[in-house]
């Protein structure tokens, strides 16, 4: 339990050291954007590769895939059902909010912590249905809800434009076709992937903005409550009803507390909602969930 307190506490350090820099002025959101890259594009990719050495595909893997598409996919469906009332705009944002799961920047690079690189893994395949989900079929839907129609292209663009999914595609692939990386690539892939959790913390710290507008609360909570309430449900039923060994529940179990989609925002803002509200809710988000699946790790007794 000790080793699960410092491991927490030294990603919650990290995150506030980034807020407490930007705060000072040696950082400011204006360098998020760089670091945002970084991270996306070159650390996390890296490190996807490292937790792909070795790695066959099994039956959990793609049940772990799978469970990515089915929990965006009832989010969703629950979300629709019970913003029937609601404008267009709002019930896009619940969409956006309520859905999805920020694996790469945050949930990853804190779970690689606990766990041997087999479990991680499973966090990869989860993060491929949940990518296709998020990029593709839940931002479809919003934008058909708040504008009445999409752009496939843009979606299509959207989804192959990031660095981590198509690092997942290929690397499954190849586990698929049974073909591996010369060592040296593995290796180098590990060294700059070292550099992963340290960068996404501290971006996450730079990027947080606990600024709240109080007429946009009751949306705020409206989503924080429906997160958690769904986190609960689908953390129990994946936890004693999945056929997968009691190490991979855990982690899935866990996962599915993970913060809000960091470009969740942006989408808001094309659905027609006050992107203000999103990065608010986002931010407040984060270090709430990585306290959520801190308990989780203690109540399980990943230690």
């Amino acid at each position: 339990m000790d080793e699960i307190l410092i491991k927490a506490g030294g990603f919650l350090f990290m995150i506030a050291l980034g807020f407490v820099l930007k705060r000072i002025g040696l950082f400011s959101l204006d360098d998020s954007g760089f670091l945002s890259k970084l991270v996306l594009k070159v650390t996390l990719p890296m490190a996807i590769i490292k937790n792909f050495q070795g790695l066959e595909l099994n039956r959990s893997y793609l049940m772990a895939i799978g469970i990515g598409f089915a929990v965006n996919f009832i989010a969703i469906t629950v979300v629709l059902l019970l913003t029937r009332k609601k404008s267009p705009a709002h019930r896009a944002f619940y969409i956006i909010n309520t859905a999805g799961f920020n694996i790469g920047l945050c949930t990853l690079p804190y779970m690689s912590s606990f766990f041997a690189a087999d479990a991680v893994a499973l966090v990869c395949m989860f993060d491929v249905g949940n990518a296709i989900m998020c990029f593709g079929i839940t931002f479809s839907i919003a934008m058909v809800i708040s504008k009445g129609s999409v752009n496939g292209k843009e979606i299509l663009r959207t989804l192959f434009s990031s660095m981590p999914f198509v690092t997942y595609l290929v690397m499954i692939l190849l586990c698929a076709a049974q073909i591996h990386l010369p060592q040296p690539v593995y290796t180098v892939a590990g060294m700059i992937g070292q550099a992963n959790s340290f960068l996404a913390m501290l971006l996450i710290g730079i990027l947080f903005e606990p600024k709240i507008n109080r007429s946009e609360r009751k949306d705020m909570a409206g989503v924080f409550l429906l997160r958690m309430a769904l986190g609960i449900a689908f953390s129990l039923l994946i936890y004693h009803f999945l056929p997968i060994p009691l190490r991979y529940r855990q982690v899935l179990a866990i996962i599915v507390f993970s913060p809000i989609l960091s470009v969740a925002p942006i989408y808001t803002e094309r659905c027609g909602y006050n992107r203000s509200v999103a990065a608010v809710l986002n931010s407040l988000m984060l270090p709430f969930s990585m306290v959520v699946m801190t308990i989780l790790l203690m109540l399980l007794k990943v230690y």
